[in-house]
Formats: C-alpha cells, sequence, structure tokens
C-alpha cells in the first residue's frame, strides 16, 4: 500500500520528469494528443503569435503549471512538500515568460505547417538568424522588445521585475538534498496572480506583429556599412574582432574578409553575415 511519503516521493520524481521534458529552450517536442486548454490559451494569451511549435509549447508549460497546482491539492502541509510545488511552478513561470519573449521576437521566421498548426520550422535560409536569437540572454530580449517598441516601456520593466522577483525566490531554495525552506503562500499566489496579468496584458497591448525586414535591420543584417575599430588581429590564425557599436559589440572576422590586413586600433568598415556560429563581419575596409 502506497504511503503518504512515498507518494510524496513518487510526485516529486514526476515533477522534475515534466520539468527536464518541458522546461528545455523551445521547439520542444510535443506530447501525442491535443486537449481543450492548449486551445484556450492560444485564444486567450497568445492571438499575436502564429500558430507553430513555439506556441504550442508554451501552451503546454501553461498546462503543466495548472497540473502542478492540481497535484498540489493532493498534499497536506505537514509533508512539508509544498515549497517544493512551489519552487517547480516559479521555475515553470520563469520559463514561460522566456519562451512567450523568444517567440515574439523569432515570430516572424516562423513558417507554419499548413496541415497541423501545432508545428512549425524556419526556413534554411534564416536558421542561423533563428540560433542566434535563441543563444541571446533574457535581458537582451527584453531590450530588443524595448528598442523595437513590440511592447511598452511599461511592460518590459515588469517583465525584467517579474523575472527578478522569480530569481530572488527560487534562490531563497536550498536545492541541495531536496530541501527546501519554507514559502509562504501568500508569495506565490502574488507571484501567479502577477504572471497571468502579465500574459494577459502583453496579448492585449500587441496589435500588429514586426517583420522579417525589422529584425534584419536591428541585428544590421540588412547590408548597411558599419564602422568601428580593430580590437586584434591573430596573424598566424587569421582570426581578429572589431568592436563597434551596434546591436553586437564584438564582432569576429576573418583575414580572407580584409582587402588590407588591419593593425589593432586601425578604424574600418564592414558589413555583418551571419553563420552557424553567429554574427561576422565581412568586407572589411580602411575606414
Amino acid at each position: 500500500m502506497e504511503t503518504p511519503h512515498s507518494r510524496a516521493q513518487n510526485l516529486i520524481k514526476e515533477f522534475v520528469e515534466f520539468s527536464e521534458k518541458f522546461g528545455a529552450q523551445i521547439p520542444l517536442a510535443i506530447p501525442k494528443g491535443t486537449l481543450k486548454t492548449i486551445d484556450h490559451y492560444r485564444d486567450t494569451y497568445f492571438k499575436y503569435l502564429k500558430d507553430s511549435e513555439f506556441k504550442s509549447n508554451i501552451c503546454y508549460m501553461l498546462q503543466l503549471i495548472e497540473y502542478q497546482l492540481w497535484q498540489y491539492k493532493l498534499f497536506k502541509p505537514q509533508f512539508s512538500l509544498e515549497s517544493a510545488l512551489f519552487f517547480q511552478l516559479l521555475v515553470t513561470q520563469g520559463i514561460v515568460i522566456e519562451a512567450v519573449v523568444f517567440a515574439l521576437i523569432a515570430d516572424p521566421l516562423v513558417v507554419t505547417d499548413a496541415s497541423d498548426r501545432s508545428k512549425g520550422s524556419s526556413t534554411a535560409e534564416h536558421a542561423n538568424l533563428l540560433k542566434l536569437i535563441r543563444r541571446r540572454t533574457f535581458a537582451a530580449h527584453v531590450q530588443q522588445l524595448r528598442a523595437m517598441q513590440i511592447v511598452s516601456d511599461e511592460i518590459c520593466n515588469r517583465l525584467d521585475t517579474f523575472r527578478e522577483e522569480i530569481r530572488n525566490l527560487v534562490h531563497l531554495q536550498n536545492w541541495e538534498g531536496r530541501l527546501y525552506r519554507q514559502l509562504p503562500l501568500a508569495d506565490f499566489s502574488r507571484q501567479l496572480k502577477e504572471f497571468d496579468r502579465l500574459l494577459l496584458d502583453m496579448n492585449a497591448q500587441i496589435s500588429a506583429v514586426h517583420t522579417l525586414t525589422d529584425l534584419l535591420a536591428y541585428y544590421s543584417l540588412d547590408g548597411r556599412r558599419l564602422r568601428g575599430n580593430v580590437k586584434y588581429l591573430n596573424q598566424r590564425s587569421g582570426k581578429g574582432q572589431i568592436e563597434a557599436k551596434a546591436s553586437h559589440d564584438y564582432i569576429p572576422f576573418f583575414a580572407d574578409a580584409v582587402n588590407k590586413a588591419p593593425r589593432r586600433g586601425d578604424s574600418v568598415t564592414f558589413t555583418l553575415t551571419i553563420t552557424e556560429h553567429g554574427v561576422r563581419a565581412t568586407d572589411i575596409q580602411p575606414g
């Protein structure tokens, strides 16, 4: 017969498995089957995103939050498991917020599947740009939302505050040995309400999604010539780096992209290209 303690241990294991399954950066593998909850989230929170794998996986993570809240009702406080659940829920909320921001920025790169609304991909031509966006930090993504005026400064400030509060609450927990300090229900309830308001307010505010042209312009990948200074050049390997005041502070380059070998500190002009390894300076000329 299963005891409350063994039940608690089994559910902890389930939560860890769920977090590993859904907590990775999107795109994620979508479980088989569909639930009404997913359509509700699509229609309530994410009207501005294309129907795609990106959007569906965010919906599954939101569904995970509901699942965990439901599981919480099975526990009694004396088993001291409520903080473990809150920890998992806080982490999941942070993942959802980061995924929403990423998916909103990357939306112009998503090509939807005409036969299945839950599938999406990017074209081979723009796969490297999608990688570049995914590698950037949450803070950089919020900065991009603000700079491109995709959402208001007020929403961007709330995104930063929300993510910082989650970090602070999670860091109160002692993860080693699965020991958890007490996390008051009132604190978590407030966090969950702000999470819901933030998603709804984002959805209500966005009227038009930016275009691929806007994305290329933001990352200076639209063919314009940029100006910077050579930070260093290794003559043996042919690798160098340019310091520039642009969306990319330090830009790698290779000697074969240089018309005339520069020296450290030289002023140069160049254009940018995107590779699977990131942004690179090309067509470098004395500036």
